[in-house]
Order: C-alpha cells, then sequence, then structure tokens
C-alpha cells in the first residue's frame, strides 16, 4: 500500500509554499507516495469582516486516513484555526511535521532565516556603513514577520543604532501594494530619507525601489534596500534584490524524509538559509543575464494576466448560457477538456451534494453551511486533457474518497485541493492531479472565488426563470375550472401546433361542450353553472395526458390540443365514461353533459390552428345537435 501524506497549507505564501512542495514533489514522486496538500484562504470582505470560509477544506482532510502529517499553521494568519488544527492532528497520534514553527509533540523543519536576515542588516552595517534606517514589515500577529521584525531590532541593537518610531512600518499584509503605498510616506519629505529600508519581503523591497525611482531616488546610489524570501524574480529585477533564500525546497524535502523515517521522539531539523548580496544594496553592478531576460517577461505576465482575466469570462458565460444542472454540467465538462490553461491537465471539479440539489430543484431548502456533508457529485472530471465520462468518474462519490477513481493512480502523485466558495457559502472543492499552476499569483483564490459566484448566478437565475415560470402559469390559468385560459391558448397553443408540424408530428384537437348549459343557470343559478364547469374540467384533466394542453376556451367551452400518440386512445368515450360516473357520485338535480367534437391533423395539412379549431367546433356542433334533436324526441 502506498504510503499517504497530508500537507495543510495557506495559499497566500505563494513563492514560499510553491518551493516547499516542489521539494516534497521530489521526493515523493521518487518514493511512489501520494502527497494530498489541502490549500486554505483566509481574506477579507469589502465590509473588512474576516472570511474564513476557506479553512472547510481542512474538513476533507481525515488525519486517520494518512501516514504522515505536515501542518504550516504559521502561515494560516488565524490563531483559532491553526490551534485547532495542532490538536486535532495530535490526538490523532499520526506523525506530523511541523514547518518554521515549533510544536509539542511534533517533528520541526526549521531555517536559521532570522539569523541569516540580521547578518544582512549587518552587512549594511559594518560594509555599507549605514546608521540611518526604516523598515517596513508584515503583519503583526504573523509568527514569520515578527521573526524578521525581531532579527533587524537586535542587528541595530548591536551595532548600538537607534530607529526613528515613525520609520517602523508595522501591521503589513505582505503584498507590494501596501509597500507602495506606504513608501510614498517614506519619500515624501526629500531631505529626510534613510540611508536604507529593509524589508519584511522582496515583494516590500521591490515596491520600495519603485516608489524611490518615481521620487528621483537612486537605488543603490542615494538608498539602499534589502527584502527577503528570494522569490523568482528577486534577482532579476533592475536593480536585483538582496536579499535571504531560507531554502524553501530543501525544507520540503527534509519534512517529507522526517516522516519516513516513522521516529517516535519528535527530531528538529534545521535548513541553512542563505543570503544575496546583489545590486540593490551595492554590491553588485554588472547586469545579469537573468535581468535581460526579465524585461521580457513582463509582456508574458500581461499576457498570462489577460489569458486569465478571458478565462474567468468565459466560464462566467458557460454558467449563464446554461438554463439546468444537466446542461451546465455538460457545458463546463466540454469547456474544460479545450481550455484549462491554468487548472492542469488533469483535475476534477467537486460540489456539495445539497448544492446541486439546489441546482436541480430551486424549492430544495438550501442551508448555509460550511461542512462538505457525506457525498460530493462531481460536476467536471478531466483527465490528460480529455473530458472523463460520468461513468467512469462516478458522478457522486463519498467525501471520504477525496478525488474520483478516474484520477488514481498506482505510482506516487501529488494532488492539491482548494475550496470552492462564495462569502459563507461553502459549494466544494476543486483538485488536481501532479499541478501546482494554479497557486501561481494568487491565481487560485481569484479562481475559486469566481467560481463560487457563477454558482450564486446560476442559482439566482434558476430562482428568477421559476419566478417567471409561476407568474406566467398564475397569468394563463383560469381561476374556476383551473384549466388554462384564453391567455395560456395564445402563448402555448400556437406553439405546440406548429412545433408539431416541423417535427411531422400529428396534431390531435378536441372541443367539448356543455350541455344545456343556459337551463342550468336558469333554473338553478350560478353556483351550479360553476359546478358543472368545475365538474367538466376535473374529467378533462383525469382523462388526458400531462403534456396535453387543456383549456377553457369560452363559458362552458373547453379545447384540448395535444400531440397524438400512436397508442389509440378513445378520448370520447372516457369523457362520457367519466363524467357519467362523477355525476352519479354527486346527485345533482339536472343531467349533466356534454357535447365533443375532435380530429387528428396530420403534419403536411395547409391548416392554420384557428382553422382546425374551427372545423372541430363545427364537428361539435354537429354532434350538439343531434343531442337536442334526441332529447325533443324523448
Amino acid at each position: 500500500m502506498k504510503t499517504k501524506i497530508a500537507v495543510l497549507t495557506s495559499g497566500w505564501s505563494v513563492d514560499f509554499v510553491l518551493s516547499v512542495l516542489e521539494g516534497m514533489k521530489r521526493v515523493c514522486l521518487k518514493k511512489n507516495i501520494e502527497l494530498h496538500v489541502f490549500t486554505s484562504y483566509k481574506s477579507y470582505e469589502s465590509n473588512g469582516e474576516p472570511n474564513t470560509t476557506g479553512f472547510a477544506v481542512f474538513d476533507l482532510f481525515d488525519p486517520k486516513n494518512f501516514d504522515g502529517i505536515v501542518l504550516m499553521s504559521n502561515l494560516f494568519n488565524d490563531e483559532e484555526r491553526a490551534d485547532y488544527e495542532y490538536k486535532r492532528i495530535l490526538k490523532s497520534g499520526v506523525p506530523a511535521v511541523s514547518i518554521n514553527q515549533r510544536l509539542d509533540g511534533f517533528h520541526s523543519i526549521s531555517s536559521n532565516n532570522t539569523e541569516v536576515y540580521r547578518e544582512l542588516v549587518s552587512h549594511l552595517i559594518e560594509v555599507h556603513k549605514v546608521s540611518d534606517f526604516a523598515y517596513i514589515g508584515g503583519p503583526t500577529d504573523n509568527v514569520g514577520a515578527e521573526a524578521n521584525l525581531k532579527a533587524f531590532m537586535e542587528a541595530l541593537k548591536t551595532h548600538n543604532i537607534s530607529i526613528k518610531k515613525e520609520r517602523l512600518y508595522l501591521g503589513g499584509d505582505w503584498s507590494f501594494s501596501y509597500a507602495y503605498k506606504t513608501a510614498q510616506d517614506l519619500f515624501k519629505d526629500p531631505k529626510n530619507i534613510p540611508q536604507a529600508v529593509a524589508c519584511v519581503n522582496d515583494w516590500a523591497a521591490m515596491a520600495v525601489i519603485k516608489a524611490a525611482l518615481e521620487h528621483n531616488v537612486d537605488v543603490p546610489e542615494d538608498l539602499l534596500v534589502i527584502g527577503f524570501d528570494d522569490v523568482i524574480c528577486a534577482k532579476s529585477v533592475l536593480p536585483s534584490i538582496s536579499t535571504v533564500n531560507i531554502q524553501a525546497d530543501l525544507m520540503g524535502e527534509e519534512a517529507i524524509n522526517l516522516l519516513l523515517n516513522k521516529s517516535d521522539i519528535p527530531e528538529t531539523r534545521n535548513i541553512n538559509a542563505v543570503s544575496y548580496f546583489r545590486q540593490s544594496c551595492g554590491c553588485v553592478k554588472a547586469l545579469s543575464a537573468n535581468q535581460k531576460i526579465f524585461s521580457l517577461d513582463s509582456p508574458q505576465e500581461i499576457d498570462a494576466s489577460q489569458r486569465f482575466a478571458s478565462h474567468l469570462r468565459h466560464i462566467e458565460n458557460v454558467f449563464i448560457k446554461n438554463g439546468s444542472i444537466e446542461t451546465l454540467e455538460e457545458a463546463l465538462q466540454k469547456y474544460f477538456s479545450k481550455r484549462h490553461p491554468f487548472e492542469g491537465d488533469s483535475f476534477a471539479i467537486l460540489i456539495k451534494e445539497e448544492v446541486i440539489k439546489s441546482l436541480e430543484n430551486v424549492n430544495f431548502s438550501y442551508q448555509q453551511s460550511l461542512s462538505y456533508g457525506k457525498k460530493m457529485r462531481v460536476l467536471v472530471n478531466i483527465k490528460d486533457s480529455q473530458a472523463v465520462t460520468s461513468d467512469e468518474g462516478k458522478k457522486l462519490i463519498p467525501t471520504r474518497s477525496l478525488i474520483p477513481d478516474s484520477m488514481k493512480d498506482k505510482k506516487g502523485a501529488l494532488y492539491l485541493y482548494i475550496p470552492i466558495y462564495n462569502q459563507k457559502y461553502l459549494h466544494g472543492y476543486y483538485v488536481s492531479k501532479n499541478s501546482t499552476v494554479i497557486l501561481n499569483d494568487k491565481i487560485a483564490y481569484n479562481w475559486t472565488r469566481n467560481f463560487g459566484t457563477s454558482i450564486e448566478k446560476f442559482r439566482q437565475t434558476l430562482n428568477y426563470k421559476l419566478m417567471s415560470e409561476q407568474l406566467k402559469k398564475l397569468s394563463t390559468l383560469d381561476g374556476l375550472s383551473g384549466l388554462m385560459n384564453r391567455t395560456g391558448f395564445n402563448i402555448y397553443a400556437t406553439e405546440l401546433f406548429y412545433k408539431n408540424n416541423n417535427e411531422n408530428k400529428e396534431t390531435f384537437i378536441m372541443f367539448i361542450d356543455i350541455n344545456s348549459m343556459k337551463v342550468i343557470n336558469d333554473k338553478h343559478g350560478h353556483l351550479h353553472e360553476d359546478l358543472a364547469v368545475k365538474t367538466v374540467a376535473e374529467t378533462i384533466k383525469s382523462v388526458f395526458p400531462k403534456n396535453f394542453l387543456t383549456i377553457r376556451y369560452g363559458g362552458d367551452e373547453f379545447l384540448i390540443i395535444g400531440t397524438k400518440t400512436n397508442s389509440k386512445n378513445d378520448y370520447q368515450e372516457k369523457i362520457k365514461d367519466e363524467l357519467d360516473s362523477r355525476t352519479k357520485s354527486m346527485s345533482l338535480p339536472y343531467e349533466l353533459s356534454v357535447s365533443i367534437g375532435s380530429k387528428t391533423f396530420k403534419a403536411n395539412e395547409k391548416t392554420s390552428l384557428l382553422q382546425a379549431i374551427k372545423e372541430v367546433d363545427e364537428i361539435m356542433y354537429v354532434n350538439k345537435t343531434n343531442f337536442h334533436k334526441k332529447k325533443i324526441m324523448k
């Protein structure tokens, strides 16, 4: 049996997470291990409220179903959830490794990155003679951000350097945009610019450099800047970023190796971080080949961004253009089999069973829930860029199975799970096989929220459609008889008649008139007149198939229109027999009967609907005349 290892992480620290996963993947594919990566997102809505719906993806993971677990809880930015997952894993007794955070009972992988960052700051002081600093930090409740701040302050203290309180920019969010906005304040006074800016990560460093150049402050001539993480573009931007590489891929490798050792005694292993002194601190002057190439990467990134935006629009259009869950499934399968530039070549989209029920039947009571439930519907299933048939994919699978059978592999594989949700509504999850492309540049977060929003829009569209149909039905319903009224006749009858003609089908038409209605009204009053109409209407409804149009054409006249089938149905006899049966049990003070005319019209007959109805009406009139003659003779 293959070894199965689970990883719980966040999708926000993209560069670090991808590097860790790359190291893990190298070991897992080599040693035939299944790696299941559950990726969460904690975000904030427009009103500032935190949204932790994305953490529901961790509920898919049952510790007891895995041979080892890697927890990256310091990336969650949520102490409550981090503590919950830690205790849940600890209670299970399954061997576990914590990355960059020591937890009792867990193995741990750490890096001496804070020590190296402290050395990088010291490098500015000792080599470049910097004594005037500014610092741009990250979230105040994040372990990594706090560690970097501590390392920075320790380096200053060691060298007896103080920093002005207003030069410490804390409480950031890791993003380029936050650092760029902060840097505007840093350069607002040209006479009070620091010698160097230390940044919590490389994105902040790049943002500071951009803002500096816009304020005619040259880096590194006028200002030195250092970052942290050594993200992919750190060595390629101009100037290249002096930074710390924590060798996250080696941390990933070591985490898997620790679990494979199956030691009962928690071990701590350290990975040596590496500092790079580049152009942003003035240590390197020459332009590298990477930087020359990087200038051409921007058009490529712009193109990728545009393609992603277009991709999201196309997915949304698939939802908009389909009016039922059945056609939606088919359309999504068809679309994703042709276009999946960010999803990978093998992936599935699984939706909660109750969500699917609410899309199949808008009257289904759908409760907001952060539970995945017991079963998942495989909405989309792509294997090696080809759509998987529903039989092979098994549309409904137990939630505990995690993936459709078609995705299972005898070899080692990496499965990436991302929650699909919209605001507080959890819809399902996406899972890919051996692809982490969707994690790049926070694509996954935008993709999953867009998909969740499309589901909600689809549900709203179905609700509007139902309301429209109900209003339409009410407007076409005769209040007394419960049959269709003349408005319904105008809307549906002509459509059915011409549809049958176009499809070369025969149309059956029957005209019914209540006999002696005036006598019933004159002798017994309006209540009995209404009773007669309702009784005949109920008789008609009981005799004819539901797909036939049954219409109250006038006060005591009824029209029936339907598609003729091969079965022999003597509707006239059935109407008379059913009406006799009903009236016998009603003890009416009068005889209730009807005159009937009917005919089947072939598709090739050059007859309009009104002409056909007139012809049937004339047949009914002949029968009605004969009825009255017989009555007079009696």
